[in-house]
């Protein structure tokens, strides 16, 4: 029941597309973007998870349906020559954030059925092992943005 009441208790979508931000009553989404594809073969997402809770929570699940796959991937090895692995899941701590971005953990979408330009958007859900499904639209962003992104500080939030 509690978790029917935090995926009914409101998934809000902020107003602006370029900053967007969802609310669940446990967990917030901010500052999603996806870079956009060159091939059919894979699209990466970025974001941030806040929970807004006493309890941590675990990121174990992502679909779209864009993409045959979508997985939690993390960067590994050496900088020279680091490589993606699947990722079972990821904690958001009580009270704390987990940060998806580039060069570390980030979802990536594999197999896409379709290919999304700079100013598309993506829908993604994202299962959580507590507050359930949370929706996200994401919008896609040319790689010159995701560059400027980058430059601008990936630890920044954006509201």
């Amino acid at each position: 029941m509690v978790r029917a009441l935090i995926v009914a208790a409101a998934v809000v979508v902020g107003a602006c597309a370029e900053h967007p931000r969802v609310t669940g009553a446990a967990l917030s989404v901010l500052g999603a973007y996806a870079a956009e594809p060159v091939t059919l073969d894979v699209a990466a997402v970025y974001l941030t998870i806040r929970n807004n809770t006493g309890e941590a929570d675990t990121l174990v699940g992502v679909e779209t349906p864009i993409a045959a796959m979508a997985n939690l991937h993390r960067m590994v090895g050496p900088s020279g020559a680091p490589q993606m692995r699947d990722v079972s899941g990821a904690e958001i701590p009580a009270h704390g954030q987990l940060q998806l971005r580039p060069g570390g953990l980030h979802l990536m979408l594999m197999n896409l059925v379709t290919l999304p330009h700079a100013g598309d958007t993506v829908d993604l859900s994202l299962e959580f092992r507590h507050a359930g499904t949370i929706a996200v639209r994401v919008p896609v962003l040319s790689y010159l943005e995701v560059g400027e992104r980058a430059a601008v500080g990936s630890g920044q939030e954006q509201q």
